[in-house]
């Protein structure tokens, strides 16, 4: 649930790029694929360009995902007509079967149903169509990038580069070192499975922590090393990393009995720019046996509250999964399925702002006027600020909307980017807070080392769905 925004009288946050670590991995890689699907609706069709999977460089056959789905026919303007003219069946079969091949078509049928929406529709067309629609502008937020790279003996972070441009983000590598010449021929295949690839290659991928630079943050023994065990769904990856044992003792009950519970700590890795902040919930598991055919299913988790509002953009999400350790354990988790609930934001609009001398410029986001002025030099420093302003009635209570509420928190958070006149992207030296919603709230925002800055951006998200990420993970090594 969003909370009642209160501005602190000063914050002070210094903004620096982190320095390297290393994440241990867990295990052999195995995966398979399964299709994306809103939290909300029924299971539907994932619909991908055609992919032919040619071999994953340097990762044994064990190691990859089952095949990439293949694309539907596109059908004729007369078979969607067909297909939207059934929707008004007096048969149920009749009208589902249309529903079904409408959103098998995905893309395609989409400008026919938003016309039929506008002519003389029955109640249960308009519901089918509109769910239609709905479904399938789902699967394309989630749907993942294919990547298409035919390389030899190029500069790893030439390549990665290619590959994360193709994906819409780009890639920032921490603590380079050396890094190989590589070799790498992919052709429309799914983007998380060509960083393992390189992974493989290059030992480099993303890293856990939280950067406020865009695009994805890779390092040194990231999170899809060679041994890491898998699930690919589209524009996500689903990675088991490590397991913790539980021993505890009912001291207050008869007997102590002892309680015996494992976790394993997962991964969600996300595409910057794909998708916008992420709120998720511990995942659900659906089965979980071990090699002796013991279940492992463990206590249920709560689910999230729909009201919260993500806001803060990462590629690498924590998960942690309690499952319950059997009387005579086996070696392997043979199998783990289940899902993670998910809250994306999406919806994306960019704050784009030229820093002024004298006076402001500003954009207003449903309702929240933000503006970006006052460009001055302090103490060696220049220095500009940033102002939130709620509607005069809203400020006057402090009741800004759910909307506005995760604007205000998204620019609080302060992942945008400045830059100077020529264009390169700058550091700022922290920032600090003050005032209050009667007047404003004002940010200000000194520079490092004398640079001069030009233009601020953000992008600010201000929608938000539900979905459910399933994934599938093969023979996890017990404890």
């Amino acid at each position: 649930m969003l909370k009642p925004f209160h501005a602190p009288l000063v914050l002070i946050a210094v903004c620096s790029i982190a320095a390297g670590g290393s994440v241990p991995a867990a295990h052999a890689a195995a995966a398979t694929s399964a299709a994306l699907m809103p939290a909300a609706t029924h299971p539907a069709t994932l619909i991908t360009h055609p992919a032919a999977a040619p071999a994953a460089v340097g990762i044994p056959t064990s190691a990859r995902t089952a095949p990439l789905n293949t694309a539907v026919p596109v059908p004729t303007p007369a078979e969607l007509q067909r297909w939207i003219h059934a929707l008004a069946s007096d048969q149920y079969a009749v009208r589902h079967g249309a529903a079904r091949k409408l959103l098998a078509a995905g893309d395609a049928a989409i400008p026919a149903m938003k016309k039929a929406l506008d002519g003389l529709t029955t109640p249960e067309m308009r519901h089918l169509l509109r769910q239609n629609i709905r479904r399938i502008v789902n699967l394309d937020y989630l749907r993942g990038p294919l990547i298409t790279i035919h390389i030899k003996n190029v500069s790893a972070e030439t390549v990665f580069q290619n590959i994360c441009r193709q994906a819409g983000t780009s890639a920032t590598i921490l603590q380079q070192g050396f890094l190989p010449n590589v070799t790498i021929s992919d052709t429309k295949t799914p983007f998380w499975q060509v960083m393992q690839q390189m992974a493989v290659l290059t030992n480099v991928s993303p890293l856990m922590w939280y950067n406020p630079a865009p695009g994805l943050q890779l390092g040194l023994n990231g999170v899809l090393n060679r041994r890491d065990i898998v699930s690919f769904q589209g524009a996500f990856a689903v990675a088991a990393q490590s397991i913790t044992l539980n021993r505890s003792i009912a001291l207050n009950q008869p007997l102590h009995p002892v309680s015996k519970m494992f976790n394993l700590d997962m991964v969600l890795l996300t595409i910057p720019g794909k998708t916008g902040p992420l709120q998720m919930q511990n995942p659900d598991i659906t089965k979980a046996v071990d090699n002796h055919g013991n279940s492992l299913v463990g206590p249920a988790q709560p689910i999230f509250q729909p009201e919260w509002f993500p806001t803060q953009s990462t590629s690498v999400y924590n998960l942690n999964l309690p499952l319950q350790w059997p009387h005579k354990p086996g070696t392997l988790i043979t199998t783990l399925k289940g899902y993670v609930p998910v809250l994306a934001s999406y919806h994306k609009t960019t704050l784009n702002l030229k820093i002024k001398a004298k006076g402001t410029t500003h954009q207003t986001l449903h309702g929240v006027r933000v503006s970006v002025g006052h460009l001055q030099k302090f103490n060696g420093l220049w220095q500009f600020n940033i102002t939130i302003r709620l509607p005069e009635a809203q400020a006057a209570v402090n009741t800004p909307t759910p909307t506005q509420q995760s604007i205000i928190n998204q620019i609080q958070n302060f992942n945008g980017t400045i830059y100077n006149k020529s264009g390169t992207v700058v550091n700022p030296n922290g920032w600090s807070s003050g005032g209050n919603w009667q007047q404003q709230i004002v940010y200000t925002i000194p520079m490092q080392m004398g640079i001069k800055p030009a233009r601020f951006t953000e992008s600010i998200y201000t929608r938000a769905r539900h979905f459910k990420i399933p994934f599938d993970l093969k023979n996890i090594p017990m404890p």
